[in-house]
């Protein structure tokens, strides 16, 4: 026999879609009671108004429930503003999910805002990020990484900004800079005094090259290199009161083997060991070599002296031409020719002086080598 079966089928048909609902009303605030005058208009946010308002009123936020006119009695918490369904204890659940964000205090993982205001009890803005550019007028801000950094003004440490320029402020302290680098005995600092306080001394400059390793494969430290070049006078060091203490001179030895010598004007104290004849060279002097000494002791063969060409002033130009020695009692040798030294044990000494000339013959000659004997013996 057969079995009959019922089933209800149900269809559904989609409507037409609705108008665009208005749009609802934009917060305002929250504002301090105080700053609202008496007559302002506070808003629910009902179906027509454009505004929905939060007032502060001591430290607490309030919603505005009844749309009202400001008295000087109806503030929040007031019997007015009980009575009449004015204002609302801020419910923070409520107030976060609407525009505004209002708290004492919060904690939050991550932030992304366009534009951040903190001001002080003046409503002075001392912080503002907004439109890309961060303004802070005052803080502590410690282990932080600075880059491209423009600074105009301010103090760093004793330091003080100012021009173009640092300088101590006030002039009262021993502000100092100092680098060091105690792997390569490496030292050097300025200031108004870089020797330790037990030293009992002082001294506003002091640098110091103590490497023992040859870090650079010279063998040769320098502490210090001074330059004055291209005036009509150049001073590298000026002294103006005080004594050197301590100084030497750079020894050159002229060999048992050489013959023939050229000297630089690195070359302060020479000393000939020579057993043959040897020609020794002076150095070529620049324009900036007026007052360069040259001290020479012979201890074994015979020496001559040559000159070599050097530069004088000429006008606004210069000139290269070789220069004279003058000896004995004024004596002049052109550059062309040579002083002989045949007597050993003579000590002479020479001072380059570019601002004489002399005429020898037909011929003049720019520049000389002034030659001093220790001791006297023409």
């Amino acid at each position: 026999m057969g079995v009959m079966c019922t089933r209800n089928i149900r269809f559904l048909r989609k409507g037409p879609q609705g108008d665009k609902g208005e749009q609802g009303a934009v917060l305002r605030g929250p504002q301090a009671w105080s700053d609202c005058a008496v007559g302002f208009a506070f808003k629910q946010g009902a179906e027509g108004e454009a505004f929905l308002d939060v007032v502060m009123y001591n430290d607490q936020y309030y919603i505005c429930k009844t749309s009202h006119t400001k008295t000087a009695t109806n503030y929040p918490g007031s019997s007015t503003s009980e009575s009449q369904h004015l204002w609302q204890l801020g419910d923070r659940i409520a107030l976060v999910a609407t525009n505004l964000l209002l708290a004492q205090y919060a904690l939050i993982k991550n932030l992304g805002v366009e534009t951040i205001d903190m001001k002080d009890g003046n409503g002075n803005i001392l912080f503002q990020a907004k439109n890309g550019n961060v303004t802070c007028k005052t803080g502590t801000f410690d282990g932080i990484t600075v880059r491209n950094a423009d600074i105009e003004s301010g103090l760093i440490a004793g330091f003080k900004i100012q021009g173009n320029g640092l300088t101590n402020d006030p002039f009262t302290n021993d502000a100092y800079i100092v680098f060091r680098n105690d792997s390569m005995g490496a030292f050097a600092g300025i200031g108004g005094n870089i020797l330790p306080a037990s030293s009992g001394a002082r001294a506003v400059a002091r640098f110091e090259n103590h490497d023992a390793d040859s870090f650079w494969g010279l063998s040769t430290n320098y502490a210090m290199l001074v330059s004055a070049r291209n005036g009509g006078e150049n001073r590298a060091i000026q002294m103006d009161g005080g004594a050197l203490v301590g100084m030497a001179y750079r020894n050159t030895i002229v060999g048992t083997d050489k013959t023939s010598y050229s000297l630089t004007r690195y070359d302060g104290h020479v000393v000939c060991i020579n057993t043959n004849d040897c020609t020794i060279y002076l150095p070529t002097m620049q324009l900036y070599d007026s007052g360069h000494v040259i001290k020479m002791k012979w201890l074994g063969g015979k020496v001559k002296i040559k000159v070599s060409y050097c530069y004088t002033p000429n006008g606004s130009n210069y000139r290269c031409t070789k220069p004279c020695i003058i000896y004995d009692r004024n004596d002049t040798l052109d550059g062309a020719d040579s002083y002989d030294n045949s007597q050993p044990n003579c000590s002479i000494e020479f001072i380059w002086v570019p601002e004489l000339t002399r005429t020898v013959g037909s011929s003049t000659y720019y520049g000389a080598w002034l030659m001093y004997k220790h001791p006297r013996d023409w």
